[in-house]
């Protein structure tokens, strides 16, 4: 199968959230990582190197979202109840697609960083939510020609 996929930047990304209305200026957003445990499952009669499975479940890392910080808005509340948030991606100019690709599932907000006040730096913060599992994540790809 030949490889047409094309990279392009992140502008153009967004996030929406299924019931609350921040709606921040994003300056980057750190999707992090999912990962499975490997457990070792040697005995002592095994040689060599361990033998390693992986575990029954994924883990997923914290999504970090940067943001001009919003003084004149109404923060989310950290700990409240989970809802559906979508990363979507943005379109590939030079990939011809027509629907962009995502990152969907039932999360909460689980951190907010206030900025450091100080002359010539913009005002800048984060927050972060975690994906529960309640449904998702799940990553759905690019639809392009």
């Amino acid at each position: 199968m030949a490889i047409t996929d094309v990279s392009d930047t992140g502008a153009g990304a967004t996030i929406t959230f299924g019931t609350t209305t921040f709606a921040a200026r994003i300056r980057s957003i750190q999707i992090g990582e999912w990962s499975v445990e490997m457990l070792d499952d040697s005995i002592l009669s095994s040689t060599g190197f361990r033998k390693m499975i992986a575990s029954d479940l994924t883990s997923a890392t914290p999504v970090v979202v940067n943001m001009a910080f919003p003084t004149g808005l109404t923060l989310p509340t950290i700990g409240g109840t989970a809802e559906t948030m979508t990363i979507t991606f943005p379109l590939r100019s030079a990939g011809g697609e027509t629907t962009a690709a995502n990152i969907a599932g039932t999360a909460q907000f689980t951190k907010i960083v206030f900025p450091t006040l100080q002359l010539g730096q913009l005002q800048e913060g984060s927050y972060e939510f975690m994906w529960t599992g309640g449904t998702g994540p799940t990553f759905t790809k690019a639809v392009g020609p």
